[in-house]
Protein backbone atom coordinates (compact mmCIF):
# COMPACT_ATOMS: atom_id res chain seq x y z
CA UNK A 1 0.00 0.00 0.00
CA UNK A 2 1.46 3.50 -0.82
CA UNK A 3 2.66 6.18 1.55
CA UNK A 4 -1.12 8.31 0.29
CA UNK A 5 -3.60 4.88 -0.12
CA UNK A 6 -2.07 4.14 3.65
CA UNK A 7 -2.98 7.61 4.73
CA UNK A 8 -6.19 7.50 3.52
CA UNK A 9 -6.89 4.48 5.02
CA UNK A 10 -6.04 5.16 8.46
CA UNK A 11 -8.51 8.58 8.17
CA UNK A 12 -11.38 6.02 7.10
CA UNK A 13 -9.97 4.29 10.32
CA UNK A 14 -10.22 6.85 12.55
CA UNK A 15 -13.91 7.97 10.76
CA UNK A 16 -15.04 4.91 11.41
CA UNK A 17 -14.36 4.73 14.72
CA UNK A 18 -15.61 8.31 15.79
CA UNK A 19 -18.83 7.02 14.02
CA UNK A 20 -18.77 3.74 15.79
CA UNK A 21 -18.23 5.92 19.25
CA UNK A 22 -21.35 8.13 18.13
CA UNK A 23 -23.23 5.41 17.11
CA UNK A 24 -22.69 3.35 20.90
CA UNK A 25 -23.37 6.14 22.73
CA UNK A 26 -26.91 7.28 21.01
CA UNK A 27 -27.83 2.68 20.87
CA UNK A 28 -26.75 2.87 25.14
CA UNK A 29 -29.29 6.00 25.56
CA UNK A 30 -31.93 4.09 23.60
CA UNK A 31 -31.30 0.94 25.36
CA UNK A 32 -31.55 3.05 28.88
CA UNK A 33 -34.81 4.61 27.62
CA UNK A 34 -36.43 1.28 26.25
CA UNK A 35 -35.67 -0.83 29.43
CA UNK A 36 -36.58 1.66 31.78
CA UNK A 37 -40.13 2.74 29.31
CA UNK A 38 -40.94 0.74 26.97
CA UNK A 39 -43.20 -2.55 27.72
CA UNK A 40 -42.48 -5.15 25.28
CA UNK A 41 -45.43 -7.27 23.55
CA UNK A 42 -46.10 -10.20 25.85
CA UNK A 43 -46.23 -12.41 22.93
CA UNK A 44 -42.57 -11.84 22.01
CA UNK A 45 -42.09 -13.75 25.40
CA UNK A 46 -40.27 -16.88 25.12
CA UNK A 47 -38.89 -15.89 21.79
CA UNK A 48 -35.61 -17.53 20.54
CA UNK A 49 -32.20 -15.07 19.96
CA UNK A 50 -33.42 -15.18 16.13
CA UNK A 51 -37.02 -15.09 16.85
CA UNK A 52 -36.60 -12.17 19.08
CA UNK A 53 -34.68 -9.91 16.75
CA UNK A 54 -37.12 -10.46 14.26
CA UNK A 55 -39.64 -9.62 16.62
CA UNK A 56 -38.23 -6.72 17.67
CA UNK A 57 -37.52 -4.92 14.07
CA UNK A 58 -40.53 -5.68 12.59
CA UNK A 59 -43.84 -5.69 15.65
CA UNK A 60 -41.50 -3.67 18.66
CA UNK A 61 -42.44 -0.58 19.79
CA UNK A 62 -40.53 2.06 17.73
CA UNK A 63 -38.21 2.61 20.59
CA UNK A 64 -37.61 -1.19 20.12
CA UNK A 65 -37.30 -1.22 16.16
CA UNK A 66 -34.64 1.98 16.53
CA UNK A 67 -32.61 0.10 19.02
CA UNK A 68 -32.33 -3.02 17.24
CA UNK A 69 -31.86 -1.55 13.38
CA UNK A 70 -29.07 0.81 15.04
CA UNK A 71 -27.33 -2.40 16.39
CA UNK A 72 -28.09 -4.33 12.95
CA UNK A 73 -25.63 -0.94 11.59
CA UNK A 74 -23.39 -1.07 14.51
CA UNK A 75 -22.57 -4.72 13.42
CA UNK A 76 -22.22 -3.23 9.82
CA UNK A 77 -19.92 -0.35 11.01
CA UNK A 78 -17.61 -3.13 13.04
CA UNK A 79 -17.16 -5.21 10.02
CA UNK A 80 -16.35 -2.62 8.10
CA UNK A 81 -13.35 -1.26 10.89
CA UNK A 82 -12.23 -4.85 10.78
CA UNK A 83 -11.86 -4.62 7.03
CA UNK A 84 -10.26 -1.21 7.46
CA UNK A 85 -7.65 -2.45 9.73
CA UNK A 86 -7.09 -5.41 7.73
CA UNK A 87 -5.99 -3.66 4.39
CA UNK A 88 -3.83 -0.88 7.01
CA UNK A 89 -2.31 -4.21 8.01
CA UNK A 90 -1.77 -2.81 11.48
CA UNK A 91 -1.84 -6.07 13.84
CA UNK A 92 -2.71 -4.20 17.02
CA UNK A 93 -6.03 -2.59 15.05
CA UNK A 94 -6.95 -5.30 13.64
CA UNK A 95 -7.38 -6.96 17.02
CA UNK A 96 -8.98 -4.09 18.98
CA UNK A 97 -11.51 -4.13 15.59
CA UNK A 98 -12.25 -8.01 15.75
CA UNK A 99 -12.36 -8.03 19.63
CA UNK A 100 -15.04 -5.08 19.12
CA UNK A 101 -17.05 -7.35 16.86
CA UNK A 102 -17.32 -10.04 18.96
CA UNK A 103 -18.34 -7.87 21.55
CA UNK A 104 -21.08 -5.71 19.36
CA UNK A 105 -22.24 -9.76 18.09
CA UNK A 106 -22.62 -10.55 21.46
CA UNK A 107 -24.62 -7.58 22.94
CA UNK A 108 -26.96 -7.97 19.47
CA UNK A 109 -27.48 -11.29 20.96
CA UNK A 110 -27.92 -10.29 24.30
CA UNK A 111 -30.29 -7.92 22.74
CA UNK A 112 -32.22 -10.35 20.97
CA UNK A 113 -32.16 -12.48 24.03
CA UNK A 114 -33.78 -9.92 26.02
CA UNK A 115 -36.81 -9.91 23.61
CA UNK A 116 -37.92 -13.26 25.10
CA UNK A 117 -36.84 -13.49 28.22
CA UNK A 118 -36.18 -9.78 29.59
CA UNK A 119 -33.43 -10.91 31.97
CA UNK A 120 -31.74 -8.71 33.58
CA UNK A 121 -28.31 -10.13 32.89
CA UNK A 122 -29.20 -9.68 28.86
CA UNK A 123 -29.70 -6.07 29.86
CA UNK A 124 -26.45 -5.68 31.18
CA UNK A 125 -24.32 -7.33 28.79
CA UNK A 126 -25.55 -5.28 26.06
CA UNK A 127 -24.28 -2.55 28.42
CA UNK A 128 -21.21 -4.30 29.07
CA UNK A 129 -20.72 -4.69 25.73
CA UNK A 130 -21.36 -1.43 24.60
CA UNK A 131 -19.34 0.31 27.04
CA UNK A 132 -16.09 -2.02 25.84
CA UNK A 133 -16.29 -1.45 22.26
CA UNK A 134 -16.79 2.08 23.23
CA UNK A 135 -13.23 1.53 24.78
CA UNK A 136 -11.96 -0.28 21.97
CA UNK A 137 -12.95 2.54 19.35
CA UNK A 138 -11.60 5.35 21.31
CA UNK A 139 -8.10 3.24 21.52
CA UNK A 140 -7.75 3.18 17.93
CA UNK A 141 -9.28 6.76 17.83
CA UNK A 142 -5.39 7.88 20.60
CA UNK A 143 -3.27 4.83 18.44
CA UNK A 144 -4.04 5.65 14.96
CA UNK A 145 -1.31 8.75 13.78
CA UNK A 146 -3.33 11.93 12.36
CA UNK A 147 -1.78 11.24 8.69
CA UNK A 148 -0.36 14.23 6.36
CA UNK A 149 -3.16 15.50 4.54
CA UNK A 150 -5.86 16.92 7.20
CA UNK A 151 -7.46 15.97 9.88
CA UNK A 152 -9.84 13.52 7.82
CA UNK A 153 -12.87 15.93 8.35
CA UNK A 154 -11.31 17.84 4.86
CA UNK A 155 -8.84 16.64 2.53
CA UNK A 156 -9.03 21.14 1.44
CA UNK A 157 -6.49 23.25 2.88
CA UNK A 158 -8.37 26.18 5.13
Amino acid sequence: MSGEARSRAIRGLRANALAAVIMLLLETALGIGVNVYVTLPGSDSGASVLSGFGRAVTNGPAAVVLHATLGLLLIVTALTAVVRSVRIANSVWVTITSVNLVVIVGAAMSGARFVGTEADGASLSMGIGACLAIAGYVVILFLTPHPPGGTGASDEPH
